[in-house]
């Protein structure tokens, strides 16, 4: 069985795995799309993210929608030929964490192709990768699998703007990538008042506004026009970008009393922490996803324009070329890779 394995930076293999017998908890799945996420942008250029890093060869790959090829025995509920959204997380259940309910911030988390912990949790960039039946939600027998494949983004997008208790609220979002371009959405679905997307690049902007009813703002210049009175502060921002200036924007131009909710991983560079204090925001990181991930499947499902977030496919097998494009944040917002036997 092939497999898309990072060795380091640069250094991504299609390797051959054998392929195991399955537990009685567990299902075997033809991979049809798979969505090359921001952490594996960073794993492939960089070796890791944040603090996770590569030590040991790892399968990528954690957002993706499938057909089941096999079940274990003790499996109920998922059948073969179910097309099926993964979710990635496996918290523990026991620790104390988990035993608050608040499972996304597990001590013992298994995360697919994460290398938060030694030994890495493998992902599901493969021919037929296996999960546990848990972890998969049942599609409609016509759902668009690409689209599905969005599920997991717009999970992490879903639980920032829910952190952020936007209804009703004015909110910014930094960066228009695929988060932020997705929490714009949430943000929306959540009942904001008002939208505004920033980034620095026009084409990400006009690519948001073809998705969602947001304005969008040159991030270059979003300070000095809400100091000016241009533009009125903003209740709530959530960073998706992980740029220090994005950051240090975003406690300029929220309100006091605001909330500010980091999605992105940010550098460890210098943050204005004065304005933070002299206003008495509210910080808060936005990691994974909580209870969101079944209501993701059914919005992303329920809005089929959001299948134009994929901006290009690559057959499984072509490595380089399908990551260097995601680097290209000038072309692409997202991009997928596909097996074409269960892609249909």
């Amino acid at each position: 069985m092939k497999s898309y394995v990072i060795h380091g930076p640069k250094d991504l293999r299609i390797d051959e795995k054998e392929e195991r017998s399955l537990a009685s908890d567990e299902v075997r799945l033809g991979l049809a799309y798979g969505g090359i996420c921001g952490s594996d942008m960073h794993y492939y250029q960089d070796g890791k993210v944040g603090h996770s890093i590569v030590k040991d060869p790892m399968v990528l790959g954690h957002e993706l929608a499938a057909v089941v090829l096999e079940v274990g025995q003790g499996v109920s509920g998922v059948s073969v030929g179910d097309r099926v959204a993964i979710n990635p997380a496996l918290p523990c259940g026991t620790c104390a964490m988990c035993r608050q309910g608040e499972v996304n911030v597990c001590f013992n988390m298994q995360y697919l192709g994460s290398a938060a912990k030694r030994p890495h949790s493998q992902g599901a960039f493969e021919e037929r990768p296996v999960v546990k039946a848990h972890q998969c939600v049942i599609l409609p027998v016509d759902a668009d699998l690409k689209l599905a494949a969005l599920a997991e983004p717009y999970a992490i997008s879903l639980h920032a703007a829910n952190l952020g208790d936007v209804a009703g609220k004015r909110v910014l979002v930094t960066g228009g990538g695929t988060i932020g371009t997705l929490a714009a959405v949430a943000a929306l679905d959540q009942g904001a008042s008002d939208v505004y997307v920033s980034d620095v690049h026009a084409a990400a902007l006009e690519r948001v506004k073809k998705l969602a009813d947001v304005r969008t703002l040159d991030a270059r210049n979003v300070e000095e026009r809400v100091v000016s009175g241009e533009l009125e502060f903003f209740d709530v921002v959530l960073e998706a970008s992980g740029a220090t200036q994005a950051f240090n924007t975003a406690v300029k131009v929220l309100i006091p009393k605001g909330r500010l909710i980091q999605i992105g991983f940010l550098a460890p560079e210098a943050l204005d922490m004065n304005s933070i204090l002299t206003k008495e925001l509210t910080i808060r990181g936005a990691y994974r996803f909580l209870n969101e991930f079944e209501k993701a499947v059914e919005s992303v499902l329920s809005k089929p324009e959001l299948v134009e977030a994929v901006s290009a496919t690559y057959d499984f097998g072509v490595t380089d070329e399908a990551f260097e494009s995601s680097l290209d944040k000038q072309k692409h917002l997202k991009v997928m890779i596909r097996q074409e036997a269960y892609a249909s």
